[in-house]
């Protein structure tokens, strides 16, 4: 009785003021099924491409019982004004659901997906202060079998909308580092910005909270004078001329977490043993200072040459590249982040201060080159020169002086 009682007066109250606006939104609020926010505010930094990269993520979570289709994600400026769109098949390629048999666009009701976001800018252009998203989505109900369908007549909602959201402010600009390796035609596998790779794409939960920890990471390998990743059947760790090669600081710094537990995989086989800490493998984490965290993983048991606490300086040899942890070939791990933990923390973009770029690797050609140790088809003709503070872009073929 006093809930019905407080109800009444709550909605006699409404009723009897003559300014107050009932149940109705404001003329720029738009019922929109759908959340959407930013897991971190994005860092700019220039690729190799010489354009300057924001790449951040938008998480689209469902809390609604209808079905919402994905039609248009932009990005827009403090003022509204479009700074880069996704639609069709680019829009699915950049989207990663989290519901089962969900379709790349689509949020059924309660599910969530990811819009992975890559806004470039001419390296003169003024930044804007802050980025929002403008989603475009289509509703659609569950029918009697629990699958999306056309709304009926009379569905009190607009059948498609958009509205603007998740706004963020910019993150610092990013860290010029040194190189990690040395020596000529290392691969920039996975690496950022326009495509989900297992580096961007690899978002998980800690705590609660969500993160990207690789958002900007590379897996570095490197092929040798006939363009080759390995020789032989790549089963042996012999097979691959770098293996064993020396991992160098990228920055003078502060040892803060090492791991050196775990021995080698087994190449182009499945990998074993693998939980959450030894998942990078025997790895080193420096802190470069800024806020920002170096990160070092897959390295050869026994090969760190610092301990924990320990001071380095740039160039410092501090191990040796190997295939432990979650590797399926040797490589190094390279990324930067926002903390100590290589789980639990946000990378960030960091810039070589100097390279030249021999141009882009084709490894999706047929004969794939990365499983069956075939040369590598180089395009010279993309990002190919010299480059100073600049990322290295996916697939891009660098030597390090």
């Amino acid at each position: 009785m006093r809930i019905a009682t407080l109800l009444l007066f709550c909605t006699i109250g409404v009723g009897a003021t003559a300014s107050a606006q009932a149940q109705s939104l404001k003329p720029d609020q738009v019922y929109s099924s759908i959340a959407v926010r930013p897991i971190s505010a994005p860092n700019p930094v220039q690729g190799a491409d010489g354009r300057i990269h924001l790449a951040f993520e938008l998480v689209v979570t469902n809390p609604s019982n209808l079905y919402i289709t994905l039609d248009r994600v932009e990005a827009t400026d403090g003022q509204g004004r479009s700074l880069a769109s996704m639609d069709g098949e680019r829009l699915k390629s950049m989207t990663k659901p989290f519901s089962v048999n969900a379709a790349p666009d689509v949020v059924p009701p309660g599910g969530m997906a990811i819009v992975f976001m890559d806004v470039s800018f001419a390296a003169g252009d003024t930044l804007p202060g802050k980025v929002s998203g403008r989603i475009t989505a289509t509703r659609q109900v569950a029918g009697p079998d629990g699958k999306p369908q056309k709304p009926p007549a009379g569905f009190p909602l607009p059948v498609t909308f958009s509205f603007t959201g998740a706004e963020t402010g910019l993150g610092h600009p990013a860290l010029a580092v040194e190189p990690p390796l040395r020596g000529d035609r290392w691969v920039a596998v996975n690496g950022c910005c326009d495509a989900i790779t297992s580096h961007r794409g690899a978002v998980m939960a800690i705590n609660g909270r969500v993160r990207v920890p690789e958002r900007f990471a590379i897996d570095w390998v490197r092929l040798d004078q006939q363009d080759r990743l390995f020789t032989g059947d790549g089963k042996k760790l012999s097979d691959y001329a770098y293996y064993g090669t020396p991992v160098h600081a990228v920055a003078a710094g502060t040892v803060v977490n090492l791991y050196n537990d775990t021995d080698e995989q087994v190449p182009n086989s499945p990998t074993k043993g693998i939980n959450t800490e030894n998942i990078g493998g025997n790895m080193l984490v420096i802190d470069i200072g800024g806020g920002n965290f170096a990160f070092y993983a897959h390295l050869q048991r026994d090969s760190l040459k610092v301990g924990l606490g320990d001071r380095v300086t740039a160039g410092q040899v501090i191990g040796l590249l190997g295939n432990t942890g979650n590797s399926s070939a040797p490589h190094l791990h390279f990324h930067v982040m926002d903390g100590p933990s290589p789980l639990d923390a946000n990378g960030l973009p960091y810039v070589f201060t100097r390279f030249v770029s021999r141009g882009i690797a084709d490894l999706d050609a047929p004969d794939d080159p990365m499983e069956k140790g075939t040369p590598v088809r180089i395009d010279a003709s993309r990002l190919g020169g010299s480059h100073s503070n600049q990322l290295p872009l996916n697939n891009e073929v660098v030597d390090f002086q």
